[in-house]
């Protein structure tokens, strides 16, 4: 499911052209369900809530991996070089750092959470 439109994101302040959008907001969806174990698929189909706070947290998340592809982030990469032969693989540091950073877009999104979509197991 993807949980924002191109209307959306674009009235939002959204600046990534259509054509790009397509293929960042199915990564940012994956994402969203991946933080969310699946379930935010079926609770967004009957809360409007949850539903305009996950298009909200898919939008940010569209903009910030269009940002780490503006900037050259390679995933995994520890360095590289300016002559663009040299490449540095360290342990998925920049990988794991956009999967932080868009979870916590998606937990402040949804703010308390009071339908436990975030619920890891642990009280």
């Amino acid at each position: 499911m993807l949980y924002c439109t191109y209307d959306q994101y674009a009235a939002a302040g959204g600046t990534v052209p259509e054509a790009a959008f397509g293929v960042l907001c199915s990564r940012a969806s994956r994402m969203i369900d991946a933080a969310t174990f699946g379930r935010a698929e079926s609770h967004a189909a009957g809360c409007e809530a949850c539903r305009e706070a996950l298009a909200d947290a898919c939008g940010q998340i569209v903009g910030l991996l269009s940002a780490a592809s503006a900037v050259g982030a390679v995933p995994g990469a520890a360095s590289v070089s300016n002559d663009g032969f040299s490449l540095t693989f360290g342990c998925n540091a920049s990988v794991t750092a956009a999967r932080q950073e868009a979870y916590e877009i998606i937990r402040t999104a949804l703010g308390s959470d009071p339908h436990g979509l975030l619920y890891r197991g642990i009280l």
